[in-house]
């Protein structure tokens, strides 16, 4: 029994807590790269407070990025694509906001596993023993997990949503850019090496024919 219950709590500590999402700033860097027409700029959106979703973005191979893209010349500009590094992939934002969520249903294990102990447990103490039976020990904690996992579980999954809708909300998107307009963005990529630099090409188009802007993404820094 002692070995069970020990078990049970490594493995429920291990999951820790529900970390609630706090709402960062979308970042704002100055377009600086420019070409033909058009100014650029890629930087690394922190994370802020939210670090267990940032391990998990690195865990991931993921990245995301603020594209700042600027019309400098006097037409409209249509910009057409973001153009990748072989190996490199982009997500959508609901992709990438699932690669990073809290797993919140398992924190219904808090209850669950002492639960399920208590099944098998002895519903009557040891001969010559002295307080509750092992059944009633795993019950007890059953309880107290309920008390605990629950409201993690509902902190997690609103968390989850709560991050979702930004990065949603936030996604760049191609599209018609306006003469003098700037338009900034999240972009969600996979790479093999999350430290390394990742070059980018933006390819747009104005009245006379199809560019491309070279950019750089930067690598992430260790935590």
């Amino acid at each position: 029994m002692r070995r069970l219950l020990c078990t049970l709590l490594v493995i429920i500590g291990g999951l820790g807590c529900a970390r609630i999402y706090r709402p960062v700033a979308l970042a704002t860097p100055p377009a600086s790269v420019r070409g033909d027409g058009l100014a650029g700029q890629v930087v690394v959106q922190p994370w802020g407070d939210n670090s267990r979703y940032e391990r998990k973005a690195l865990q991931a191979n993921l990245r995301v990025f603020v594209l700042t893209l600027e019309n400098t010349s006097p037409a409209d500009l249509e910009i057409l694509r973001l153009d990748l590094p072989e190996g490199a992939t982009a997500l959508p934002p609901e992709a990438a906001a699932s690669l990073v969520k809290q797993q919140s249903l398992a924190y219904i294990l808090y209850p669950l596993l002492p639960g399920l102990a208590s099944l098998g447990a002895a519903d009557k103490a040891a001969s010559g023993s002295v307080g509750p039976s092992d059944q009633a020990i795993f019950q007890g904690l059953a309880i107290v997990g309920a008390c605990i996992g629950i409201p993690n579980a509902v902190i997690a999954a609103r968390s989850n949503r709560r991050l979702e809708a930004f990065f949603r909300d936030q996604a760049w998107s191609p599209g018609a850019l306006r003469a003098g307009q700037t338009r900034r963005g999240l972009v969600f990529l996979r790479a093999p090496d999350p430290y390394a630099p990742l070059p980018l090409q933006i390819l747009y188009r104005d009245q006379a024919r199809e560019r491309t802007l070279a950019l750089v993404g930067p690598g992430a820094r260790p935590l």
